[in-house]
């Protein structure tokens, strides 16, 4: 009778593991990369190659208002790639050019209430509530844009995060640096 009983506990025991670390801890994720391939405004594209080529009309539609690349947050992951904002018509835009980062459960794109990207002050403003969430990470791997609300501060708000909610963890942040205003001094 007890042999009969190992095997159905054995089977539960490796359920409830399973349900661990697929359901709750998402490791999968890890292993699975999300490929984004959306393509950057051409608006973006000149104004970061330097080509504008644009009159001064289309100077006063689009601007790039500030970029940074991405460094590295807690040391199990990596992330590269480089962040840009931009008004295009009006609308407020954070692209990711180049954007590689280790895949993980649960990712979003935070902006952070921060001066520095340094991890540890990075998590205490976020443990802290100094952040906005922009949404859901669209990929770990590709060129991706975020339309973002037009009452966002990014002047307060300059370090753009990705982070995992689930663990608490900054996968890697972006200074957005202000661009400086043609022909101001």
């Amino acid at each position: 009778m007890k042999r009969s009983l190992k095997i159905p506990l054995f089977l539960v025991a490796a359920g409830v593991f399973a349900w661990l670390v697929f359901g709750v801890f998402g490791i999968q994720a890890l292993f699975i990369d999300r490929k984004v391939e959306e393509q950057v405004p051409e608006a973006v594209m000149s104004l970061v190659s330097g080509q504008d080529g644009g009159s001064a009309s289309t100077d006063a539609e689009r601007a790039l208002l500030g970029k940074g690349s991405f460094r590295q947050g807690d040391s199990t992951y990596t992330i590269s790639g480089d962040a840009f904002l931009s008004r295009i018509n009006g609308q407020l835009n954070l692209t990711f050019t180049g954007f590689d980062v280790t895949n993980g459960p649960d990712l979003f794109v935070y902006a952070v209430k921060s001066s520095s990207t340094d991890n540890q002050e990075v998590k205490s403003t976020v443990s802290e509530g100094g952040f906005i969430n922009l949404g859901t990470l669209k990929g770990n791997i590709g060129d991706q844009n975020y339309a973002l609300e037009d009452g966002l501060d990014l002047e307060d708000y300059p370090v753009i995060s990705i982070w995992c909610r689930r663990f608490g963890r900054n996968f890697g942040s972006a200074l957005i640096e202000p661009e400086p205003i043609p022909g101001s001094p």
